[in-house]
């Protein structure tokens, strides 16, 4: 049996969410920023301002706390650490500078991004298909030079690939070009930035619009998308996160991929999409992440998917004592809407047999259609995580109805084979699931129960009928019935969802303090043991180095919510 590994990507995104936290000694203030310089052609860009953008928050953020913490150093160690040997070729030296040579480059700011070529595919060789698209990356390395040469280095000496380095004059600046195999990047120097693109048009501009002090005539940050978003975000952010999505009529893609791609985006309407952005920022106690998807929300669109935002949730008292919860409101009938669009219109005749045949069959064994069935269904859908003292985690779901007879129907169309039992209690009608699986540490197969409660405006599901029944209680209760535990029990509830609009399409809650951290990990582990084969060098993952005790000393709810309004979609979120 195959050991059950944590994904290195888990152990990536640590690193460099640690990596951009941790740094130094502020720089002083760049003028013009970076995002000031960039192409008037950028859809998209990540912006990181550095310590610059943070200085002085440590002493009351308490993310950054953590983070500057000395215990948590080892930590941090050890999630490089995994992330270098992770690495093809990578030298145990180069793993153990990694993570001081990381933080000493992020006291500087950096911005990686995307541009669109509209000329790209006219220009490429015949028979050659090219991408309007070209990435980017840009780093200030005012003082930091040797630092990216050493990680330069490092890249190189962990690449499999042979690549071949030529050099080519522009305007007095030297530009370097990379081949390895069929892919060619390029680098230079601009006054105190370094600068990478994988499009020679691209590194070209970049150095006419870096190398002088003064602004460029035009850029992205005169643009009407990026005003737009920038009083949404507002100023002094430590990252930043913009998206457009350009005219259709300016991709110019390959002919091979075109009409797919193009259609795709007609039914989508990703037209009405014009604009997102994020920004993280650490002044206060709370770190907060903000952003917005702005737009044409009048139907049909992605936007329909986005439910409604209201003062009151239906499921919150199901979700009431959980540590961790999550409730949304979506339109589900839009959504089957628009990827029927998008099956129907990508066919030929304008009609997919297949799919008719799947609704035809739908409409038989429902007795209904699809999208009558879904309407079953208002959107508002909760789920809720439970921890036992011994880790092992229990999920409730609940989703608000309409016609429960009608859902009952659908239900025992879908699951009938799977009823153990189905009894009555009150407005309540209660169906005892039981499901077959393999013991993954005996291999023997076994059933598995889950509980389901229809009620007249509410379903809800979870794996004991204890918990279920008392789900119930809370459902009936209502707000006379406040929890004694969990998130909104927590004293910095209040506190956080008081800065969130009182009317969301969404809200998301974590109680750090009341999740077992520790027995959840042991209970990983445990899991993970039986599959181990030493003989083959398959061990279960070793999650020691987590110091979990030193995360919970500084942190202890988190907390998101979203709404809707006719402009687009916004979120908020929390983490103290």
């Amino acid at each position: 049996m195959k050991t059950i590994r944590i994904p290195r990507g888990v152990y990536c995104c640590l690193a460099f969410l640690l990596a951009c936290l941790i740094s130094g000694s502020p720089l002083p203030a760049q003028s013009p920023s970076l995002t000031e310089r960039l192409s008037p052609n950028t859809v998209f860009f990540l912006v990181w301002n550095g310590h610059a953008s943070y200085a002085g928050s440590e002493q009351k953020n308490h993310l950054l706390q953590l983070l500057h913490d000395p215990a948590f150093a080892s930590m941090w160690t050890a999630a490089t650490n995994k992330v270098q040997q992770g690495t093809p070729n990578a030298a145990g030296a180069a793993g153990a500078s990694l993570a001081p040579d990381i933080i000493s480059a992020l006291d500087n700011p950096f911005v990686f991004g995307v541009v669109i070529d509209p000329d790209a595919p006219k220009t490429a060789a015949p028979g050659v298909s090219t991408s309007p698209f070209a990435a980017f990356g840009i780093y200030d390395e005012t003082g930091k030079a040797d630092v990216v040469e050493k990680l330069e280095a490092q890249s190189r000496a962990g690449s499999k690939t042979t690549v071949e380095v030529t050099k080519y004059d522009f305007s007095g600046a030297s530009i370097e070009v990379r081949t390895a195999g069929k892919q060619v990047s390029y680098r230079a120097h601009a006054g105190n930035y370094y600068l990478m693109a994988d499009r020679k048009q691209v590194i070209e501009d970049l150095v006419t619009r870096f190398r002088s002090a003064d602004r460029p005539a035009t850029s992205i940050a005169q643009s009407a998308e990026y005003d737009r978003m920038h009083k949404y975000v507002g100023a002094d952010a430590a990252l930043e996160i913009f998206g457009r999505i350009p005219d259709s009529s300016t991709w110019n893609l390959p002919e091979k991929n075109a009409k797919q791609i193009m259609q795709l985006a007609k039914s989508l309407h990703l037209e009405k999409i014009h604009v997102l952005a994020g920004a993280l920022n650490f002044e206060g106690e709370a770190t907060r992440f903000r952003g917005a998807v702005l737009g044409d929300t009048s139907p049909t669109g992605l936007f329909d998917v986005a439910g409604a935002s209201g003062a009151t949730f239906q499921t919150q008292p199901v979700i009431a004592t959980a540590p961790v919860f999550s409730i949304t409101h979506m339109n589900l009938a839009a959504l089957y809407q628009l990827i029927r669009d998008a099956v129907n219109d990508s066919a030929p005749s304008g009609s997919n047999p297949n799919l008719a045949m799947v609704e035809a069959g739908a409409q038989n064994f429902l007795g209904m259609s699809i999208t009558d069935a879904l309407s079953l269904f208002p959107g508002e859908i909760a789920s809720a995580s439970f921890y036992s003292a011994d880790g092992v985690p229990e999920q409730l779901y609940a989703a608000t109805i309409e016609k429960p007879d009608a859902v009952l129907r659908v239900l025992r169309a879908l699951v009938g084979t799977m009823i153990s039992n189905e009894d009555t209690s009150g407005s309540a009608t209660y169906l005892d699931l039981a499901y077959p699986y393999t013991d993954p540490a005996t291999g023997a197969k076994r059933r598995r129960f889950y509980y389901v409660a229809v009620t007249p405006k509410v379903i809800v599901a979870a794996p004991r009928k204890a918990m279920l029944r008392e789900a119930l209680q809370r459902l009936d209760a209502g707000a006379a019935d406040p929890p004694a535990t969990g998130v909104l029990a927590d004293p910095q509830y209040a506190q956080l969802r008081s800065r969130l609009p009182e009317k969301l399409s969404g809200l998301t809650g974590a109680s750090i303090s009341g999740i077992p951290l520790d027995s959840i990990l042991k209970n990983i582990e445990s899991q993970a043991a039986p599959a181990a084969n030493p003989s083959n060098g398959q061990k279960p993952p070793d999650l020691s180095w987590l110091r979990l005790d030193v995360i919970s000393r500084y942190l202890h709810i988190t907390l998101s919510g979203w709404w809707k309004d006719s402009s687009g979609v916004y979120f908020d979120s929390y983490i103290q």
